[in-house]
């Protein structure tokens, strides 16, 4: 860590701060139509799902436009369209007058967008970094979402070979120390958290569509207490260029329709059929990238730390995670790679006939579950068997795989019928499997640590994940995820959704 840096960060001495905007006649037009068709859409149709659902599939497409820099030909995907075309042909059939008077329109100028060669954001921001015209000018380029490859691509091919440009996006810029020539973020300063708007780095730009405002206002303090209130001195060495007005009334909170996607996913997962039987309790873990996971709440995590050379592959449990934690994931079930390294590395010859005393108890519980119901097996276990552990939740997670040895199990074995002799072997058995499957986890979290080093951090800076192929484990693929919140709101989710990122798209 570079001291001189830290303590560059409490002196604001000759810091410039500015608000550019530029325009885009055609994103303009479809903003406004959007924000009319949402007035009709919360005033008349309130409580029609499709409706809403069409709605927030226009915002969508409307953000991808806002922030990508691809042309603007190349930023809706084909199966993106084909969802688009759906929309406007059932709306077309389903709502004439109002696709006559709202919809049209809409579906008209995202066809003149999709066939524009244009990238108004593209053409203004390197414009902005090529007027600087000095060689070794450091950039931060921040952005909410990592720029891709391909855009990445259209940037260098655009700007002068003399510029060294850094990509983060906003999650990694906080824990960037450095300092640049100048910060530039995508995007007007509200878009942003309360770390851009009190932490510079350097001369700092606000680069956004003219649809949005771009300014800053020096927040008043203890206002009720003093009804002059009293300003924050934290702006007093700064100079703020001029503010950037907003030239439409759109409000569109991007967040909505995250919590929107998420909802749904979740609302879909209630109705399928593993939620009666095989469920799980999990809390929702965002991730960079508008991405998600399911994290059961008992579960242990793998965790990454860059800076920790003796031990930078850990296993917490998840109540221990963090918001800005780096966690490590198999692109499969974890559980299943877990299992697999106990069965070979640790229970060796015993791991067949373990595993069929294991699935001899669990299948016999699931087949209940199946014809009876979780809370009726639960019902059951509890006032005729007497276990205290059995609820509801219990019994559906002890029909999961990576559940091994609860702690009423020879309760359990009994309401079953299993001899005594059966019970005492099983449960010896199952308390091994559990021991196998925490030497288990050690040994991953081991020998993936071997296979990382400090040149991924680059990569988790500009990306906030990184994917690698691990050689230790026949090439199985994993990936190192930023946490960028965790929602602890307890969700019902099947087991097969644990774990696995999902993106929002």
């Amino acid at each position: 860590m570079n001291l001189n840096n830290l303590l560059r960060l409490y002196d604001y001495t000759n810091i410039q701060v500015s608000f550019k905007s530029f325009d885009s006649h055609e994103l303009l037009t479809l903003a406004n139509l959007l924000d009319k068709f949402k007035i009709k859409v919360n005033k008349w149709y309130e409580d029609d799902e499709y409706l809403v659902e069409s709605l927030n599939l226009f915002k969508k497409v409307f953000y991808k436009f806002l922030l990508s820099f691809l042309p603007y030909s190349n930023v809706i995907n084909i199966e993106l369209e084909k969802q688009m075309l759906c929309k406007f042909y059932q709306i077309k059939s389903g709502y004439p007058e109002l696709f006559s008077t709202h919809v049209r329109h809409i579906a008209e100028l995202v066809k003149e967008l999709s066939n524009s060669p244009m990238n108004y954001l593209t053409s203004y921001l390197c414009d902005h970094i090529n007027q600087r015209m000095r060689p070794g000018y450091r950039v931060a380029l921040v952005t909410k979402r990592a720029v891709s490859s391909e855009e990445r691509q259209i940037l260098s091919q655009r700007l002068r070979t003399y510029f060294d440009v850094n990509f983060f996006t906003e999650n990694s810029f906080k824990k960037e120390i450095a300092f640049f020539d100048e910060v530039i973020y995508i995007g007007n300063i509200n878009y942003y958290g309360d770390y851009a708007k009190n932490t510079f780095k350097g001369n700092t730009t606000f680069i956004s569509y003219d649809i949005f405002s771009n300014e800053i206002i020096p927040k008043k303090i203890f206002e009720d207490i003093d009804e002059e209130g009293t300003y924050s001195t934290i702006f007093n060495h700064i100079s703020f260029g001029e503010s950037a007005a907003r030239k439409s009334v759109i409000d569109f909170n991007e967040k909505e329709l995250i919590n929107q996607a998420v909802s749904q996913f979740i609302g879909k997962e209630n109705k399928s059929g593993d939620y009666s039987q095989d469920t799980v309790e999990a809390s929702i873990v965002y991730l960079e990238n508008d991405r998600f996971l399911f994290a059961p709440n008992d579960s242990k995590i793998r965790v990454y730390i860059p800076n920790d050379k003796i031990n930078s592959v850990r296993q917490v449990n998840f109540k221990d995670v963090e918001e800005d934690d780096y966690i490590i994931i198999r692109n499969e079930r974890d559980t299943k790679l877990i299992a697999e390294v106990a069965d070979q590395d640790v229970l060796k010859m015993n791991a067949k006939d373990y595993r069929n005393l294991q699935n001899n108890w669990k299948n016999k519980l699931r087949l209940n579950v199946q014809k009876k119901g979780a809370k009726n097996v639960s019902d059951i276990l509890m006032k005729k068997y007497h276990l205290e552990t059995a609820s509801a939740q219990s019994v559906r997670s002890w029909c999961a795989e990576d559940s091994i040895c609860p702690t009423e199990l020879p309760k359990l074995l009994r309401a079953f019928k299993y001899e005594e002799d059966e019970i005492k072997n099983i449960h010896s058995v199952m308390k091994e499997i559990r021991s196998a499957h925490q030497k288990a986890g050690r040994l991953i979290s081991e020998k993936l640590m071997n296979e990382l080093s400090d040149n991924i951090l680059q990569e988790l800076k500009e990306k906030g994940f990184y994917t690698f192929q691990s050689q230790e484990f026949n090439g199985a693929s994993f990936n190192i995820e930023r946490i960028v919140s965790i929602d602890n709101t307890a969700h019902q989710i099947a087991p097969h959704n644990l774990m696995k990122p999902f993106d929002l798209d």
